[in-house]
This record gives C-alpha cells, sequence and structure tokens, in this order.
C-alpha cells in the first residue's frame, strides 16, 4: 500500500472513530442527563419534594413564561423551568416576548387574561399564574441610598411547584365561608374584606362559595373547608353542632376570631357562640386584648405588633427568619391536656414581654401589665388534627385570635400571606404547597476606589495591547533568523 492510500485510509478511520465517540458522547449524555448547580445556596437545585411531583405526573402540563429579557428574575425563571423539563417528558416550556411576537402574545393575553409579565402553567382546562412579583422576595435597605432594591430570596420552586400541584389535581378543593354574623366579605375589596385570601384561593384553584350557615342542618357536602372570618355576632347552638358533626367526621376548619364587645358599652366580650367547638378540641379563647410593647409596630399602638416566634409545624415552615403583623388580637392557647384523639401545636406567639390585658377599662388610661393578666409570651394561633390513624381523612382545626392580618389591609403586611394561605393549604392537606422554602440568592459586590478602576483600565487598555505586539515583534525577528 503506497503512503497516500495509507494515509486516506487512516484518515477514514479517524473520522469513523471520532463520530463513533461523537454519537456514544450524545447518546450517554442522554441517558445520562444533569446539570450542575454552582451557586453557593443551591438556587437551581431541586428538592425532593419537587422531583416527586414532577415524577408522578400523569398529565401534560403546558408552561407559558410571558417575559421579556429585561424582564427581572428573567434567568433565574429561565434556568429554573430548563431544570423542570429535564425532569419530566410530559412538562413542555415556551417563552414568549411581546415584543417579538406581538401576534401571538396578543392572542394568547386573550386567552389567559395576562396583565403583566407572568409564567403561566396550564393542563387542561386548569391555569394558574405566578406574577413576577411573586417570584421573589426583596431588599429595600439600598432602595433609601438611592440603590436598586436586591433579592433577597428566590420563591420560584415554591410558586412553580405549587402551580403545578395546582393544575393537576384531579379535583378543585371546595371552600366555603360562613355568612349571617356580620363576617368578612369575599367579594369586598375595602380593606377590611376577605377578597385577597379567596383570590389566592382561587389561585390555588379551590372554588370559593359563601354559605349561610343559620337554619342550615349540616355543612354543605363535598366541602373541604370551612372558614369563619371575623364574626360579630353569636353562632346559634344548632349552627355549632354542626361544625362540630363536621369536624367529628373528619372535616376541616378555619377560624378568624377578631376582638368582639357587647353591645351596650358593657366592656365585656361578646360571646361568639363557638364554645362547643372550642371546647370539644382544647382550645382556649381568651377574653383580652394582647400587647406586646417590645415588638410594637411604630407609630401604631402596643395593640399592633408583630409576632417573629413561630413553633415547628408544616403551617410555619416558611416564616422562619420573618415576622406576622397582628392588630387588635386575642390570645387563643391551648388547654394543658387535650381531648383524647387531639394533636395540637402553638403557631405564633407574643416575646415575653407581652401579655394578655383584661382590664378592658385601662385601655384608655395606662396600658400595664399585672398579675390579672395574661403572662407572654402568650399564644395569638393554634393548629390541631386528629392524632388516629383510623379510616377516612384527618380532621383539622386552626384557630387565630385575629382577622385583620388576613384582611385585603393586612395580607401584603410581612409574611401575612404567607401565615394565612399556609394555614388553609394545611387544613386541606395540601402542605406540598407550603414545604419548598425560598432559597437566598448569592449576592457578590465587589467594591473598587478610583486609584484601583485606574490601574485596572491601564493594564487592560495600555499594558496588555502592548505585550501582545512585544510578542508579535519577537516572534517575527526569531523566524528571519
Amino acid at each position: 500500500m503506497n503512503p497516500r492510500s495509507a494515509f486516506r485510509l487512516t484518515l477514514a478511520a479517524s473520522v469513523v472513530v471520532g463520530l463513533g465517540i461523537l454519537v456514544l458522547v450524545n447518546w450517554l449524555g442522554a441517558r445520562h442527563y444533569r446539570r450542575l448547580d454552582w451557586t453557593g445556596s443551591g438556587l437551581y437545585s431541586l428538592s425532593e419534594r419537587t422531583e416527586k411531583v414532577l415524577a408522578e405526573l400523569k398529565a401534560p402540563v403546558t408552561v407559558t413564561v410571558f417575559m421579556t429579557e429585561g424582564t427581572p428574575m428573567f434567568a433565574e425563571t429561565q434556568e429554573l423551568l430548563r431544570r423542570y423539563k429535564a425532569k419530566s417528558p410530559l412538562l413542555t416550556v415556551e417563552t414568549l416576548d411581546p415584543t417579538r411576537n406581538r401576534a401571538r402574545a396578543e392572542a394568547l393575553v386573550k386567552e389567559f387574561g395576562v396583565t403583566g409579565a407572568s409564567v403561566v402553567f396550564q393542563s387542561g382546562e386548569k391555569k394558574k399564574y405566578v406574577g413576577t412579583e411573586a417570584l421573589a422576595e426583596l431588599d429595600y435597605s439600598r432602595a433609601r441610598f438611592g440603590g436598586e432594591p436586591s433579592i433577597k430570596s428566590f420563591k420560584g420552586e415554591q410558586e412553580f411547584t405549587s402551580a403545578i400541584l395546582s393544575v393537576t389535581q384531579t379535583r378543585a378543593p371546595k371552600v366555603v365561608f360562613t355568612t349571617g354574623h356580620g363576617e368578612r366579605k369575599t367579594d369586598e375589596r375595602s380593606r377590611e374584606g376577605f377578597w385577597a385570601l379567596a383570590e389566592t384561593l382561587r389561585r390555588d384553584n379551590c372554588t370559593v362559595e359563601t354559605w349561610g350557615s343559620l337554619g342550615a342542618p349540616e355543612v354543605p357536602a363535598g366541602t373541604d373547608l370551612v372558614v369563619v372570618a371575623g364574626p360579630r355576632s353569636a353562632f346559634t347552638e344548632p349552627e355549632a353542632a354542626a361544625l362540630v358533626r363536621y369536624l367529628d367526621g373528619g372535616g376541616r376548619l378555619l377560624l378568624f376570631l377578631d376582638v368582639e364587645l357587647s353591645p351596650g358599652g358593657t366592656r365585656s366580650f361578646l360571646d361568639l357562640g363557638l364554645s362547643p367547638v372550642l371546647s370539644a378540641w382544647g382550645v382556649k379563647l381568651g377574653n383580652d386584648i394582647v400587647i406586646d410593647p417590645k415588638s410594637a409596630v411604630p407609630l401604631m399602638g402596643a395593640d399592633t405588633f408583630f409576632a417573629s416566634t413561630f413553633r415547628p409545624h408544616p403551617v410555619t415552615k416558611l416564616l422562619e427568619g420573618t415576622a406576622v403583623v397582628f392588630s387588635l388580637a386575642r390570645s387563643v392557647g391551648l388547654a394543658e391536656k387535650l381531648p383524647e384523639g387531639r394533636t395540637g401545636t402553638v403557631l405564633a406567639e407574643t416575646t415575653s414581654d407581652g401579655w394578655g390585658e383584661t382590664d378592658l377599662a385601662r385601655l384608655e388610661v395606662k396600658v400595664e401589665k399585672d398579675e390579672k393578666d395574661v403572662q407572654g409570651p402568650v399564644p395569638v394561633a393554634v393548629a390541631l388534627e386528629t392524632s388516629g390513624a383510623g379510616e377516612g381523612k384527618r380532621a383539622r382545626l386552626v384557630v387565630f385570635g385575629d382577622a385583620d392580618f388576613a384582611s385585603n389591609g393586612g395580607l401584603p403586611n410581612a409574611a401575612n400571606s404567607y401565615l394565612a394561605s399556609g394555614a388553609a393549604n394545611w387544613t386541606m392537606e395540601r402542605e406540598a404547597l407550603v414545604s419548598i422554602p425560598p432559597k437566598s440568592t448569592d449576592q457578590v459586590a465587589v467594591t473598587m476606589t478610583r486609584g484601583d478602576i485606574g490601574r485596572i483600565t491601564l493594564v487592560a487598555v495600555v499594558v496588555l495591547p502592548l505585550l501582545a505586539v512585544a510578542l508579535g515583534v519577537g516572534i517575527y525577528f526569531k523566524r528571519r533568523r
């Protein structure tokens, strides 16, 4: 074989071997796909809960990203959704830039009803919208000095997994709000209304209805959660008995109980008629107003305070390092010995300096802690459930000593929305919607003086080009020899 033929044969064999190696590498890459997360906080690493949800998908889920490249959280959203897509073939992702594909964007805006930058999850007829404002918790400390707000934590995984669970549920949970006792209205958008909480439940694909309990023998069939939102008059004995039977049958109840005084200026607390429900579960509703001067909100009275002490519980899992603002709350505690078959946890409480003021006449004169008051730390929220492992679903009950924190005016404050929605989801056994915590972002800052900037500029603009010229001249003269 002449040298030329041998060269051609060797070249052909090398090309074939190279192509074979390339095909093998691609095949192995497809079979063992893996993306590495180099962020310090594991910003893009999916939790076991998310991986389980994606592995158990039974129906296709379409994700449409309505963002431009300049939208805040665009890069983080894109990278995270790539991780989701890699875990399930049933998940498809489309990024739609309204500035580049205006016609399709307008068509989808009409279909989905999108009004701003958001991520839309859809499976069948069910949709869930996640706005960019829900993807991050911002730190505004720099804004006070003219800087831009920085991202304190990224909540993308929490919101996206919650959305997938919402649109793939086989049945939409039914939530009913009681009426007929002066409760907060779910269609009222004033500060006192409960429209925002009801809308949050609807966005989680719950069916929200109202129920006039007076005269009704039983809770409506198929109800997954009954909400009593700040009643101002008493429930009758038959109404309370219906709620007791509902819980005994594995029902779920969420109570927001405000400070309500008896009419006539007697300065005594109104009996809300819910004692049969509370006593059956070992819940103690205090006739007091909770005060906490150490945690009082500035420019507000001592009865408006923030609670930052939370007991370990699925409801409070996302509240670590945050606070919830309560206003004119009453104490809600647990009996020393709960009724058989019940387990309970205090969710939130004041500092040890707080107390429950029992002498209402002194509120307008001077508020001081004395031995007659409920001593701190004072609990303001409790969660209970049946502890037996018998047939049927577990009954669950959450009681708050305040309704203002979950109202339209209260939800935007601090972590109020986390506590209210977390309590609703836990009572309906949708822990997956509250079990993924936000992840801190890597905020790396480099501080340089004018001298540092000057030296870097000198090296980049002068020194490096001169070195390149010198190297070229040196090589030229070396070859001339």
